[in-house]
Formats: C-alpha cells, structure tokens, sequence
C-alpha cells in the first residue's frame, strides 16, 4: 500500500505555514505523494470547508519549490471548469520545474452554482471531461492536431513546449457513480473513489471490477479521511456522505486497511483535516502515526 496526504489548502487552518509544514512533514516520514484539494468560488453557506480556499494548481507549483521527492497531485481537479489547454500547460509547466513529479485526480464536480460563477455548462460536464482528459493526453504526448465539437476545441498544427518531464502524465479518475467507474476503466490510469463504509465500498468494488472490462487491471486508489482525535471509524462528509476515518484507534486502522488490500485498494490519499478544522499539530501527529504503523 502507498500513501499519499491531502495538505490543507482549504478551510480555517489554511495557511502557507501549514502548506509548508504538512508537505515537509508528508515527505520527511516517507509518504509517495502531497495533494491540493481543488474549488474556486463556492457559494455562501455551502456547508463545505472549501469557500475558503487557496487555488489548487497555483499550491502545488507553490509546494513543488519547498520539496524535492515527494509527487505533487490535485484530488480532484474540476477539470470542465476550466479552459483544458490551460490547465494542461499548467500542469506540464509544474512537471517541468518539479523534475516531474506532477499527477492528476479530475472530476465533473458536483456544485451546480460553482459552474455558474465561473460561467462553464454544468448539465454536460461528464461528457466534456471525457474529451478534456482526450485533450491533455494529446497536449502531453506532443501531438499538434487535436479537435472536438463537444468542447468546441480544435488545433491542427499547434506547438506545446517545452514539453513536460514526464512522458505520460498519471490521470485518476475521482468519484464513486458508475460513470466516474466507466471513465477509470476506459480514460483512467486509476479509480480515485472515497472510501465509504466497507460493506458499501466492498459492492462498489466489485461493481467496478464487473461491470468494465478494462477495469481488471486498473489500480483503485481511495481517498480517506484521517484524525487522531476521532474515536470512531465513520464520519458525515459535508454533502452527507457516510465514509471511513483512520482513528486514534491503531488496530482498528491496521484492520481497516488490511481489509481495503484484500479489496484491491493499492494507494491511500489521506485527508488529516476532513472539516477544515483540524489544528495542523494534530495533522502532524495523524501523519506520523499512520507513517510509523504503515508507510
């Protein structure tokens, strides 16, 4: 199992010290990789941590200079908010000052009043994140000619340099709907699901595996919640969703995530502020934790 940390850029803990002190500290104590939450302009009383919030690919290539191992990633980018060819000369920018060390969670995103203050089509948003992700592998390969009536985009002889370190850039595919599941198995390098409680998560899994042929061999790579604090293993997520929480409890983890292995599950991205809350002493020693127990 590899680990990943989500670091806080969102929420009331926000802040570049402890972009700085969660990134260091994700790296000192041997985690694979440093991720950015990703929102823009959330509305008011969205009962989220997020309408607090630092812009995830400018926090990256902001954390790409204080570290020198770790992989930089963003889960989930809502990639059909924004301009794709945009974010793929972002993307590929940071790949290059980083060494590359850049990778990818996207999503079709689920706040409706978001796109609209961003001015971007919510009712189509899966179908054009299908043709995004089509884009930037184009972009990232070096080819000149791309087109698509879906995303209204076309290029026949353009020029993407300097071209990123990383010859293929590593694509998950967030969500827990069958559609996100259809785009891991076909578009994906990975499924990128939340971890729910084990009885529900064990049927998506299988669901997964089942129902797409490509999707036997793709790598599954949760996204789970993590807080020393906690006592319990279930925590409501802001839009009401029961998931899993690693815990003070050092057994109950180590058979939460053997249980996750048998699964399949091959990467863990931990989120040690789940609420935005979660004082940024208390997101060291979650990480050291779960470091010293598994990482």
């Amino acid at each position: 199992m590899k680990f990943g940390v989500c670091i806080p850029n969102y929420g009331e803990t926000c802040s570049k010290e402890a972009l700085r002190t969660i990134a260091t500290e994700a790296e000192g104590n041997g985690y694979e990789s440093i991720w950015a939450t990703d929102h823009v302009l959330m509305p008011r009383n969205s009962g989220t941590p997020y309408e607090r919030i630092l812009d995830s690919i400018s926090t990256i290539a902001y954390l790409a200079a204080v570290t020198e191992r770790v992989k930089l990633g963003i889960s989930s980018l809502i990639t059909p908010m924004r301009n794709p060819v945009v974010v793929a000369k972002q993307l590929a920018t940071i790949d290059n000052l980083s060494g590359g060390r850049t990778m990818l969670a996207t999503s079709p995103g689920w706040n409706q009043t978001e796109f609209s203050h961003l001015g971007a089509n919510f009712h189509n948003r899966g179908k054009r994140l299908d043709e995004i992700i089509r884009l930037i592998r184009a972009l990232w390969s070096g080819s000149p000619t791309f087109g698509s009536q879906v995303i209204r985009q076309k290029f026949d002889d353009a020029v993407f340099e300097p071209r990123p370190v990383q010859k293929h850039l590593t694509i998950w595919i967030s969500g827990n709907t069958k559609p996100a599941m259809r785009r891991a198995a076909t578009l994906g390098d990975a499924w990128h699901p939340n971890v729910q409680p084990l009885g529900e998560f064990a049927k998506l899994v299988s669901e997964f595996r089942s129902s797409f042929p490509e999707a036997s061999s793709k790598p599954i790579c949760g996204r789970i919640a993590l807080n020393v604090k906690s006592e319990k293993s279930e925590y409501v997520s802001a839009q009401g969703q029961r998931r899993v929480i690693l815990s003070a409890n050092i057994e109950q983890n180590k058979a939460l995530v053997g249980k996750l292995e048998e699964l399949g599950v091959s990467y863990l991205v931990l989120v040690p502020s789940p609420d935005g809350k979660v004082p940024v002493p208390t997101q060291v020693e979650g990480l050291k934790m779960i470091s010293e127990n598994f990482v």
